[in-house]
Parts: C-alpha cells; sequence; structure tokens
C-alpha cells in the first residue's frame, strides 16, 4: 500500500472471553513457519466436533479470520444499485474443506442484513457479534470434509469513515471496495486474514451504464433489456484462478473507459479509467508494461495472468493500493513511483504474502526499495541516490514523531503498520543488505523468494533463512539490529549524516 499522511485506526480490540480462551495461542503469536491452517481454540477430538476458533491465531489482530477450515473458493453475485451505494442482493457460496471436526463456524462479516444461510443445501442457524458470523450446521461437519455454504443478503454496507477497515465506498456515481488490513468484510462473508487465501469468481449486474472491473479475467459480459420499469443492465463475471487474500480482493463499478491488451508475455494490461483522468496521469500509468519488464528482469515471471490500474474519484482514501492484478489507485495517489511500487507488490505482498500481519515490512519494505530500483533502471543513478535520500529524510522524520518511541521495523505494533518507519526503514534495510552481500546475491535473493514463496505466504525469519542461504553469510546480527532495534532520532543520525549519505 501506498498511502499520503496515513496512520492506522486500530481494529477494534478482541472481546476478552476470547482472548482468555485463545491466551496460549496468542502468547507465542503465530509461528514463523505455520502453514495457511487455521487455529482452533482447543485440540478438537475427531469423534467429538467442536466449534471453529473466531480468529485464526494472528497476534496484532486476534478476530481477524476463522479457525476450523480451509476456504477454498468464493463465488460472489452482487445485485448493485450504484447510485445508492447499496447491494439489492448478493449470494456468497463458499466451498472450504474442515480441518477439524466442527459443530460450529465463524466467518468475519460486518456486512448488511442476512436473508439466509445453508450449509450444504440444508438451513443453518446463525448469529452476529462484533462482527463475527457464528454458523451452526444442521449436521456436525466431519474433520477433513468438504463442505459449502450459501449466505443471501442485501443492502448498504456501512462506511465508518476509517479508510484502513472500511472496506466499501460509494460516491453516488461509483462503488469501490478496498481496505487493508481489513475491509472485504464489510461486503461479503470471508476467512478474512491473508493465511487463508482462496480463489474467486465474482458476478456483479449494475444499470446498463455502468462498468464493472475486478480481480483476474473478464469472462463474460451479459446485456438484459429493462421490463415494467426497470433499467437496462449489464451482467460482468470476472474469473481469478490465482489464490488471493482477502484484503486485495476489489471491483469498481463506475462510468469507465476500460481496455484490455496484450502485454509483456503475455500478460492482459487492463485499464478501467475514468473519462476525465488528466493527461499527465495517463502519461504515468501507460508506463505499466514497461516497469512490468523491468521488475521481471529483476524479481522473476510476473506471477498473474492480468495487471491493470484503475482509478477512482478522490475521496478520503487517499491512497493506492495493491489489489491483485488490479491495482487501486485514489485520484490522488497516480504516480510514476507509486505505480512502480504497486506493481512491486504484485510479487512481494499479493503473490508471496505476509504470515502475520507484524511481518509487514516484508511488503512495504520490499516494495518501496522497488521505487529505487525503477528510478535507478529508468532514469539512472543519480535519481536512485536521490530516491534513497528520500527514505533517510523520511526515516528521520518518522524517528521524531510523538509515537515512534521504540517503534521497530520488523515489530511496529498494530496502530503503526503504515509508518515511514516500516516503509522508509524497510527500503533502507534492503539497500544496505544489498551491499552487504553484493548485487549477484541480493538480486538473486529476490527471484528466489518469489519462486519459493509463490502464491504462498512466509514470515521474516524464512527471508533471513533465505538470505543467509544465498550470500552464504550469517546475518542474525544484521537484522537484528535492523528489524528489533528502535530507530530513535539519536540512532538515526548516528547512521546518516546531515547530507543523506550513510556513516561509515
Amino acid at each position: 500500500m501506498h498511502r499520503s499522511n496515513a496512520r492506522l485506526a486500530r481494529i477494534r480490540a478482541a472481546l476478552l472471553a476470547l482472548s482468555l480462551l485463545m491466551g496460549a495461542a496468542l502468547a507465542h503469536g503465530a509461528s514463523a513457519h505455520s502453514q495457511a491452517t487455521p487455529v482452533p481454540l482447543a485440540t478438537p477430538v475427531a469423534s467429538h466436533p467442536t466449534p471453529g476458533a473466531a480468529g485464526i491465531g494472528d497476534p496484532y489482530f486476534p478476530l481477524l479470520g476463522n479457525g476450523g477450515y480451509d476456504a477454498l473458493h468464493y463465488a460472489l453475485d452482487l445485485d448493485l444499485d450504484v447510485t445508492a451505494g447499496s447491494i439489492n442482493a448478493a449470494t456468497a457460496t463458499i466451498d472450504a474443506k474442515a480441518t477439524q471436526g466442527l459443530s460450529a463456524f465463524n466467518f468475519d462479516f460486518r456486512g448488511p442484513e442476512i436473508d439466509g444461510i445453508t450449509v450444504d443445501g440444508e438451513p443453518a442457524t446463525w448469529t452476529r457479534a462484533g462482527g463475527e458470523l457464528t454458523i451452526t450446521p444442521a449436521t456436525p461437519i466431519l474433520d477433513g470434509a468438504s463442505f459449502q455454504t450459501i449466505v443471501r443478503y442485501h443492502g448498504a454496507p456501512k462506511m465508518n469513515g476509517d479508510r484502513f477497515e472500511q472496506g466499501w465506498w460509494a460516491t453516488g456515481d461509483s462503488i469501490f471496495t478496498v481496505g487493508e488490513p481489513a475491509g472485504s468484510d464489510v461486503w461479503y462473508p470471508v476467512n478474512g486474514h491473508p493465511l487463508d487465501k482462496a480463489t474467486y469468481t465474482m458476478t456483479f449486474t449494475v444499470p446498463a451504464e455502468y462498468e464493472v472491473v475486478a480481480n483476474g479475467v473478464r469472462a463474460s459480459v451479459a446485456f438484459a433489456d429493462g421490463v415494467a420499469g426497470h433499467p437496462s443492465t449489464r451482467t460482468f463475471v470476472w474469473e481469478n484462478a490465482a489464490p488471493t487474500a482477502s484484503y486485495l480482493v476489489t471491483f469498481h463499478a463506475a462510468e469507465l473507459d476500460v481496455s484490455m491488451t496484450d502485454g509483456p508475455g503475455g500478460v492482459t494490461i487492463v485499464e478501467a479509467l475514468p473519462p476525465d483522468l488528466p493527461e499527465k496521469d495517463m502519461r504515468i500509468l501507460d508506463r505499466t508494461p514497461e516497469i512490468l519488464t523491468t521488475f521481471e528482469t529483476l524479481f522473476g515471471p510476473y506471477p498473474f495472468a492480468t495487471l491493470g490500474n484503475t482509478v477512482f474519484e478522490d475521496t478520503e482514501f487517499n491512497a493506492a493500493l495493491e489489489t491483485q492484478g488490479l491495482i487501486s489507485y485514489d485520484r490522488s495517489a497516480v504516480r510514476e513511483g507509486t505505480v512502480a511500487h504497486e506493481i512491486a507488490h504484485q510479487w512481494f505482498g499479493d503473490s508471496v504474502s505476509l504470515e502475520r500481519w507484524q511481518d509487514i515490512w516484508l511488503n512495504e519494505g520490499l516494495a518501496r526499495y522497488a521505487e529505487v530500483l525503477w528510478a535507478e533502471s529508468a532514469h539512472g543513478e543519480d535519481a536512485a541516490q536521490a530516491a534513497l535520500r528520500r527514505q533517510m529524510s523520511a526515516l528521520a522524520t518518522a524517528s521524531r514523531g510523538p509515537e515512534a518511541k521504540a517503534m521497530t521495523i520488523g515489530d511496529p505494533g498494530p496502530d503503526h503498520l503504515f509508518s515511514e518507519i516500516v516503509y522508509a526503514g524497510g527500503a533502507l534495510l534492503l539497500d544496505d543488505l544489498r551491499h552487504r552481500i553484493g548485487d549477484d546475491a541480493f538480486f538473486r535473493l529476490l527471484r528466489e523468494w518469489a519462486a519459493r514463496h509463490q502464491y504462498g505466504n512466509a514470515a521474516t525469519t524464512d527471508f533471513i533463512a533465505l538470505a543467509e542461504e544465498v550470500s552464504g553469510q550469517n546475518l542474525d546480527t544484521f537484522f537484528h539490529d535492523w528489524l528489533y532495534e528502535p530507530w530513535t532520532p539519536e540512532r538515526v543520525a548516528d547512521r546518516y549524516s546531515l547530507t543523506g549519505t550513510p556513516v561509515d
């Protein structure tokens, strides 16, 4: 994510009772090598189904995600009232596999009114509290069994003014969906943590004057004439076959100019832009194929079928987000460095996703350093050095902030995921690592990181281990000093001179 003067408003604290139940799991945090299997509240007995956990085990956000099952595929069918910013009718069909015997299970869902729920075709009962939708199937689900949940709902998702978790944005002329670390749970029921990636089929019906773009490949568009006073409509189907973390799922419904062209290596380039987008912004976005080609050289093959951009009306979102295969921009965020940043995220953050939100520097440090690498490739060494000096200045400024006391790159706390200590500090760490191990080892590290963990999840400990493997060096002290020692103003001053160059 690339944000302007942003601070994360923390997702509301977990319920005390749940925290006590999950205490043993949360005290130790998520294992650095844990797989994408939700964490149950207690070890289930095979012959005795129990409720799945109401959280996946993230130390920062205990209620993000859910335990007891692995979501495999979401089929979302939404009939939208774009002008009203609401959902006339929606059906979410979720295919999943149980990882324990389940007497009940949860989805994250802060969405509108529920009309009915079935599990494997049988009506189920449910309750909702604190953003948790708890479903009790008519028949318990066996450990290892595949099952299908269908949730029908309608209404206008609430817009709470918090751009990091609002998720649903309606302007009167458009609807778009963005939010990090959460937000998808406002418009569909979901296992809302990056550890549980899934594939998607998304169907949107809108009045005929609107376009809809979303993640993946556009499979079809169907037109229906209006009858009995109802407007003519178009129905768009988007297929996303790549595993996707829920915060990276998006759609944009608006009056858009949409184009799809063949890009480098057979990647489809999608542009979904407002008709009045300034020419200067168009020229910036037109560099997408060139940036893609450069980063394929540095990071390895592009991991998805499409790469596109969509631009919203100016809103309080005031940022860009690396939504998978279709990058989302507020108009204020269309800048060349930002475009490079978000394209780099397709490898680092989207294909290779974090295991726990504490490790967000793996996403943001790598994407911010990619801005430097793009400047170096496109504009030369002087431009790269200028980009590095901007990171030094950003780190110095952030270290003097009232909330920066004792903040570290590798464990910034849930309120500071989007701090410049994480972004700029992470970029400077990578530049220092590049100089320490040399260009050959450094770029082998980035390519191997993207290849080894493609479509999966990884943690800081995995990155350190791979860096040592590739370089043949012991880097424990290097990473500890960068990641887990606070970047105080004094330490930044010791590290960098007033001219913005490293102090030997």
